[in-house]
């Protein structure tokens, strides 16, 4: 079991590991614990040893409570008259971490390379080059290239067919057939986005926009136009918003999603790769999303042995 202690600073230190913890339930199969102020403690385990599980409670109590985290939030325990415990951000990703290491991934990997697989043939018929997506069986990555390109994709895909997310499964397809020579993470990182279930979003954010070199009376413009569709332009980007309805959620509430993108990169999505306004806010939000669960799936410490090394042949 990894065990850390809980610091005042709200940071977490590493003590060495440890077989067992007087008072933790033994149908708790702790295999990560923070010890914590006023005697209680933080319980990570795993179940179907693929899904993290997290508890907190009193050493010796019979009453514990499950918590989720989110990564890159800090975390606060309410202990009533004892006052409060907040652990930092920092400290919320080096739990997960040490949890998530000893896990194996979610989501099924046959599927997975089945769906990149079909993707890239299509993104390659009527081209001159035929593209084969190899899986070498192999466990020893040390000899080969890592593509990040193909690890991304993949990695996306499968948090979206696992978690039955259909419509970033749909926006990461656009991503990957039309604008992946373009939005290509082995060089680019997501540009970036906004959502708002407002017509405009906060004012930190609108701030941010004008010091961008939008004017206030090009903002204005969202809240007045019913357009979707809509962008403006910049001193030297495009700012543009798009009104998502979700497909799969009846009478859902409209979201108002925003991209900046600077001029070079927005010249190539609308001629290079020939983008509608929609396409265009579609395929960097799949970007987006591929890359965001690239960096949670990574977390799992059999991650690159489960998939092994991908990479795509030309000929």
């Amino acid at each position: 079991m990894r065990l850390f202690e809980f610091m005042s600073s709200g940071e977490i230190v590493r003590l060495p590991d440890s077989d067992v913890l007087p008072g933790i339930p033994l149908e708790f199969s702790p295999l990560v614990a923070l010890l914590m102020p006023f005697n209680r403690v933080l319980i990570g385990s795993s179940f179907r040893e693929s899904y993290e599980v997290w508890r907190w409670g009193k050493i010796g109590s019979a009453q514990w409570s499950e918590v989720a985290f989110c990564r890159n939030k800090p975390k606060v325990f309410d202990l009533g008259l004892l006052g409060k415990v907040l652990l930092t951000k920092e400290s919320v990703n080096a739990l997960r971490k040490g949890l998530l290491e000893l896990l194996e991934p979610i989501g099924d990997h046959e599927t997975t390379i089945s769906v990149l697989q079909s993707i890239m043939r299509k993104r390659t018929t009527g081209s001159e080059k035929k593209g084969v997506l190899l899986r070498p069986y192999g466990n020893n990555l040390e000899g080969n290239i890592k593509d990040v390109t193909v690890e991304t994709a993949y990695w996306g895909l499968r948090w979206a067919l696992h978690w039955n997310l259909s419509e970033s499964l749909t926006r990461m397809k656009i991503w990957l057939s039309r604008a992946i020579d373009v939005l290509d993470p082995s060089f680019l990182s997501p540009p970036p986005m906004w959502f708002s279930l407002s017509k405009l979003p906060d004012d930190q954010v609108l701030r941010e926009w004008e010091e961008s070199g939008f004017v206030a009376d090009q903002l204005r413009h969202f809240e007045l136009s019913d357009s979707n569709p809509t962008v403006i332009k910049g001193s030297d980007m495009y700012l543009l918003r798009y009104i998502y309805r979700f497909k799969d959620v009846f009478e859902a509430q409209p979201l108002y999603t925003w991209l900046v993108l600077n001029m070079p990169l927005w010249e190539d999505l609308r001629t290079k790769c020939l983008l509608s306004l929609s396409e265009v806010l579609l395929a960097c939000w799949g970007f987006k999303e591929a890359v965001e669960a690239t960096d949670e799936m990574m977390l799992y410490g059999k991650s690159v042995r489960e998939m092994g090394n991908l990479i795509v042949i030309t000929q």
